[in-house]
């Protein structure tokens, strides 16, 4: 994670769905493994049609708040999907 500023959005902004690079500059991480943790860790879903990833809004969300607090990725996508999907 670099130094940048995030600006965090309140939680139920919409569910929109966002493009991999919207998605990718929210969670502060390259495009490339966004698309990977979607393709090997089935979160958070790709949404989008063929060769266009597309990502729900709420999913990314939980998973930027997620981060910062787990030791993993594979724990902040475990947290991230509890807090969307129950």
């Amino acid at each position: 994670m670099s130094g940048r500023v995030t600006v965090l959005l309140p939680h139920g902004s919409g569910d929109s769905d966002l493009d991999c690079a919207e998605a990718a500059s929210l969670l502060d991480v390259p495009a490339n493994a966004l698309r990977s943790w979607s393709e090997r860790l089935s979160f958070p879903h790709d949404v989008g049609g063929a060769g266009s990833p597309r990502f729900r809004r709420s999913e990314i969300e939980a998973l930027r708040d997620a981060l910062p607090l787990s030791h993993s990725v594979s724990g902040a996508i475990h947290a991230a999907r509890l807090r969307v999907h129950g």
